[in-house]
């Protein structure tokens, strides 16, 4: 074969767009667009992930009868499923093509979507009813009324008959649950590529100059997507579950009724088509280089005498030492002026990357002819598994890398943990329906981010702040800012339900049914239901579609109905107003602090270990904070509950919460875990300060590089030669 043939299509193959035999030039196999694709996958997914996820928590233990912690574990399983395949997604990204894990990364994320949306209709109470008839009696059903059925000889034997035929259905009701927590986890296995290929294929395909501001850009447009998706899976709540048309619903039924269920599972399939087809698309994308060839690249220069390691230095220990990074050069070493560093538009011929440019090995960097002359025996190599506990051994006696991690740690419970059940606070404690508390905290997350982000990286370049005055900037920040949690302890009173010795008595048999009802003569006299008032006859009157019960036991000449109740919204404005401000200026000192904390992590660690820092650190915010942080607050929201709802399953949901107990667990829980990061902060700065006095930082973007002799650079003023 015509090694020049073979060439040709090597280089057709991995740079050009298409399948197989079928490759396009032009537009679709430039970078520019690969890295357009690249976004709009991450935007998408994120759109699902921190989006639809967050915005569907409340309705999600409305439909499956979950309690907080249930529902806290259905967003954990998402980080802990990219926990466990990251290792795995990380490791094989290397050695096969980058674009087939993005293919592979989409259509698992739809596939998981589709889980989660097919589990409402597995779920028994969800099926579809489209006829009027049984739509009408969907809710006035006799199982509201009083049909308990109490044993003579014995008192406290009481059987609700409602429940007597529904045995048979608790298979389908555990396996609707499964599936939802299943689908949720394989979206999680199947998000990994974006976050982890996804950053060396931006790597690659751009110059170093540019790959740094595209993954910002990247990043970005993720974090705007998961904010937009909470925004518009909200409005998919508007419109009740089972795609009734509102004349059909009862007069009653509206979004701000406890009742109300969205169509929550609409996104997700919208959500999981879109990235079923982009993940189709995707798949096309040119490598840009042979798979694999990073890999064969450092076995060959592993086996290459290795320079002295004091040629090329790093001085930056957890030790009382300039954080600064020197070069020297052998004096042995003679220029080769023949050798050439391509420029910025040699970067790319005939649409091949030049990898010598883009690639982020130095090995990659540095022609075969400007090697440098080496009069040093060949050092032995570890071992990489020894040399990477070696490296995590020495994280770990690192107090401030350790201390900054505790900071990060308890910052991930907090995102985790409050962003989506801050939307469940709203909807509880202020009275709102569940698509305008999801579209209040999309719009805090969207502009604090938006804003909080940029503004937080300006100071910190503007200032030149070093990574010490960073880690003073965070301590303060982090402490002031936990004290505006306070503000939930400021409450607005529940709904509050008429209770007597009669009501307590059928709230044995009555404790799976929640349809609040009212007195039409006194509609600020609320009762959980017609059965727990001793109700025994409904009367529907067709001309207004309301439904009156009467002959209840506990009470004579007592008429209730549902449209007698008036469920008021925001009753507190002003305790409702300072709220969202404390909730915006959390989320926002949230986001400005990003990009200096992570300038803390990085300087408080030698260069060689940063890899390693970044990845250790993310596994234990992964595990340890993003997967505990909606359990910690799933748990503080169980214990404010006053009314359970147990169905025939024992499957049970809170219904009615105290709100006071609610804010003030909110208030201390979120407190507590911000105060606990800057306190961590703190101790960094001040090891830095005191037990390292002398040692000189300075600012990320002044990082000075002392030379001696200078280093021989061409007309274009690149580095040419050591």
């Amino acid at each position: 074969m015509n090694p020049t043939t073979t060439n040709t299509e090597i280089s057709q193959k991995y740079n050009l767009y298409g399948w197989g035999q079928f490759r396009c030039g032009g537009i679709l196999s430039r970078p520019i667009f690969a890295y357009v694709i690249l976004c709009i996958c991450t935007f998408i997914q994120n759109f699902t992930v921190n989006g639809a996820n967050n915005a569907v928590i409340s309705t999600l233990e409305r439909v499956f009868y979950l309690n907080s912690v249930q529902s806290g574990l259905f967003l954990a399983l998402y980080d802990l499923a990219t926990v466990v395949s990251s290792p795995i997604v990380g490791y094989l990204g290397g050695l096969y093509s980058s674009p087939i894990f993005f293919s592979l990364n989409m259509i698992i994320v739809a596939i998981g979507n589709v889980m989660i949306a097919s589990s409402n209709f597995l779920n028994q109470d969800m099926k579809f009813n489209v006829s009027y008839e049984i739509a009408h009696n969907f809710f006035t059903s006799d199982n509201v009324l009083f049909q308990c059925y109490k044993n003579p000889f014995h008192n406290q034997s009481i059987t609700d008959t409602t429940c007597l035929t529904a045995d048979k259905l608790s298979n389908s009701v555990r396996n609707a649950k499964a599936l939802l927590y299943i689908g949720n986890f394989v979206t999680g296995i199947g998000s990994v590529a974006l976050l982890t290929i996804g950053i060396a294929y931006i790597e690659r395909i751009f110059p170093r100059e540019k790959a740094a501001y595209c993954q910002a850009i990247y990043f970005a447009v993720g974090t705007v997507g998961g904010a937009l998706g909470i925004v518009a899976t909200g409005r998919f709540l508007l419109l009740y579950t089972k795609f009734m048309s509102k004349q059909r619903l009862p007069s009653w039924l509206k979004p701000n009724h406890p009742l109300w269920i969205g169509c929550w599972w609409l996104p997700y399939l919208i959500y999981g088509s879109l990235s079923f087809l982009i993940g189709i698309f995707v798949s096309g994308l040119p490598n840009y280089e042979i798979p694999g060839q990073k890999y064969m690249i450092s076995d060959t220069t592993s086996t290459q005498p290795l320079q002295n390691h004091n040629h090329v230095s790093n001085i930056q220990e957890d030790s009382p030492t300039n954080i600064t990074t020197t070069t020297t050069y052998s004096s042995t070493t003679t220029p080769d002026k023949s050798s050439k560093q391509p420029s910025e538009d040699q970067t790319t011929r005939n649409g091949v990357i030049n990898h010598a440019y883009s690639t982020d090995t130095l090995y990659n960097q540095i022609t075969p002819s400007s090697a440098i002359a080496v009069s040093n025996p060949p050092v032995q190599q570890q071992k990489p598994w020894k040399n990477m506990c070696t490296e995590i051994s020495a994280l770990l006696h690192n107090t401030r890398y350790v201390f900054i991690v505790i900071a990060n740690l308890f910052e991930g419970i907090l995102l985790k943990g409050f962003v989506p059940f801050i939307t469940k606070y709203f909807e509880y404690q202020h009275q709102l329906d569940s698509s305008t508390a999801t579209l209040i905290t999309g719009a805090i997350a969207l502009l604090s981010v938006i804003i909080g982000c940029p503004i937080g990286a300006y100071c910190m370049n503007r200032f030149s702040w070093t990574p010490k005055r960073c880690a003073r900037v965070c301590t303060i920040i982090l402490t002031l800012s936990s004290f505006l949690f306070l503000f939930l302890t400021l409450s607005c009173p529940e709904l509050k339900f008429q209770n007597t010795s009669c009501s307590s008595e059928n709230n044995q048999c009555c404790h799976n049914i929640y349809r609040p009802v009212c007195d039409i003569d006194d509609n600020q006299k609320m009762y959980l239901s017609p059965c727990h008032f001793g109700c025994t006859n409904q009367t529907i009157t067709t001309n207004s579609n309301t439904t009156l019960y009467s002959s209840c036991n506990c009470a004579d000449n007592t008429i209730l109905s549902e449209t007698a109740c008036r469920f008021r919204r925001i009753p507190c404005p002003v305790i409702f107003a300072l709220t969202m401000l404390g909730a915006t200026c959390v989320v926002f000192f949230t986001a400005f602090i990003q990009v200096p904390l992570l300038q803390v992590l990085l300087y408080t660690v030698p260069l060689p270990y940063r890899t390693m820092a970044l990845a250790l650190r993310q596994i234990t915010v992964r595990v340890l904070g993003q997967t505990t942080g909606p359990l910690l607050f799933g748990f503080v929201f169980d214990q404010a509950c006053l009314v359970w709802l147990t169905d025939c399953y024992a499957r049970r949901t809170c219904k009615v919460y105290n709100n006071r107990r609610m804010g003030l667990s909110m208030a201390l829980s979120g407190f507590g875990t911000r105060f606990i990061s800057g306190i961590s902060c703190g101790i960094v700065y001040f090891i830095w300060k005191f037990k390292y006095p002398n040692e000189q930082t300075i600012s990320p973007n002044t990082l000075p590089v002392t030379t001696n002799p200078p280093a021989q650079k061409n007309d274009n003023d690149e580095m040419t030669h050591f």
